[in-house]
């Protein structure tokens, strides 16, 4: 029978520990303590306890532990810890060292703690035939043990039925205990897949949600741009561009929509699902066309090989820069961008400054790149989801200044459109200082 892998996590290193060692500090104690204590102990004869006398009435001496009688009452224990990793090695090395015991000294006490838990942990980790094996050895050695050697003059019929006694409960309890924890697994795997279930569920309707309103309004946009453009041969040049640029650019929204929906509607893990669908810093050119046709003055630096990144980071830093540009062309088109985006060993650092080509009208700084709500917001949510950093903040001279940092060793879930808004990761939220304030 295949061994199970029950080992603990190693997202879980205290518990893991504690498994492996904490929980054989009670078997040691008992064992080496309460052996210790059996085996000095004297009395007996015609009117004594049973357990101190011998088939015959004799009384019962103490037992001398000596060297290697400790050794191996110790040598057991020392190898429990090891027993998520090699079950049937610490089964065979335990019961060897509790079979040599038995033939040192008379046994007294509970001097077969340690092979309990190996014996336990064996059966629940698949290892049926060892255990079986071990066990019948143990019930044929441990009560015969003394006779064999020489220090009694029979077996003892009761110390045989003790120690079959010990085997069965053993495994009786082991075995329920196991099986309890099987149910509870499955009733695990049962709540999770129920949420799975929900999840997708909740993604086919958003998809549907989304289907119904942005993509059909955004569909009637690219016509109507279309069509304005096909009658409007007349109309300034200015206006022109204008419609050229709504329509190139609810083209590609609708082209990006509908992979999203694609994604949506996919399940987890589904073979052939693209989990990274939406556009990578290789679009971050198309970005700054858009914008310098919106009348930006666009500057974009790129330092560094974008292939060396995931698909996550390279998405959220091109949403980071997209949405800043966004931004500035809603609410300061006459003023220039500076994007600079260097991808270092382990983080990308994305920063976006915008800045007043000329004084503004109204004696007002520039706008802030990213609105007062969502949009500070939305950029804060792409850094930390990939357990990143964000800052924006006004720069002295007017404008604004957008800094970024995005890991890209450990590889984290996009979780960036679902993460909550307020308290992520403990960043601080008066990095995002709100354009109303200024």
């Amino acid at each position: 029978m295949t061994e199970p892998t029950t080992v603990p996590g190693p997202g879980r290193p205290g518990r893991a520990r504690f498994a492996r060692v904490g929980r054989v500090l009670p078997v040691a104690l008992l064992q080496v303590v309460g052996t210790l204590v059996a085996s000095r102990w004297a009395g007996g004869g015609p009117t004594g306890p049973p357990w101190l006398a011998h088939g015959d009435g004799a009384p019962v001496e103490p037992v001398v532990l000596g060297p290697l009688a400790l050794t191996l009452l110790v040598g057991g224990i020392v190898v429990l810890p090891f027993r998520w990793w090699r079950p049937r090695g610490v089964l065979w090395i335990v019961a060897a060292t509790t079979f040599g015991y038995a033939a040192v000294v008379t046994p007294r006490g509970p001097f077969v703690a340690a092979l309990t838990m190996a014996l336990a942990n064996a059966w629940s980790r698949g290892r049926r035939v060892d255990v079986l094996v071990v066990a019948v050895v143990a019930v044929a050695w441990l009560p015969s043990a003394d006779a064999v050697v020489g220090r009694a003059p029979g077996i003892d019929l009761g110390a045989v039925l003790i120690a079959l006694a010990w085997v069965v409960v053993t495994l009786a309890v082991t075995e329920l205990v196991r099986v309890r924890s099987e149910r509870v697994a499955e009733r695990r795997r049962a709540r999770e897949e129920a949420a799975r279930r929900r999840a997708d569920e909740e993604r086919v309707r958003i998809a549907r949600e989304l289907h119904d309103s942005v993509a059909h309004s955004m569909s009637l946009i690219n016509l109507q741009s279309g069509v304005a453009l096909h009658l409007g041969a007349d109309l300034p040049e200015p206006t022109q561009r204008a419609l050229e640029h709504i329509r190139d650019t609810s083209r590609q929204a609708l082209v990006e929509l509908r992979t999203i929906l694609g994604v949506l509607r996919s399940v987890d893990g589904e073979p052939g699902s693209e989990r990274n669908p939406t556009p990578g810093l290789d679009r971050l050119p198309d970005l700054v066309t858009r914008a310098r046709a919106a009348g930006i003055t666009v500057d974009a630096v790129v330092v560094g090989d974008a292939d060396v990144l995931d698909g996550t980071v390279q998405r959220n830093a091109y949403r980071i820069v997209q949405e800043a540009l966004t931004n500035v062309m809603k609410h300061a088109p006459a003023n220039r961008a500076a994007i600079t985006v260097r991808i270092g060993p382990d983080a990308v650092d994305v920063v976006v400054e915008d800045e007043p080509v000329g004084p503004d009208p109204a004696g007002r700084h520039a706008p802030p790149i990213g609105d007062a709500g969502n949009g500070l917001i939305g950029m804060r949510e792409r850094a930390t989801a990939v357990g990143g950093s964000f800052r924006a903040g006004p720069q002295p001279g007017g404008g604004w200044r957008v800094v970024a940092r995005l890991p890209h060793i450990a590889h984290t879930t996009d979780t960036s459109d679902a993460t909550d808004a307020t308290g992520i990761d403990g960043i601080d939220a008066t990095d995002d200082t709100d354009r109303s304030g200024r």
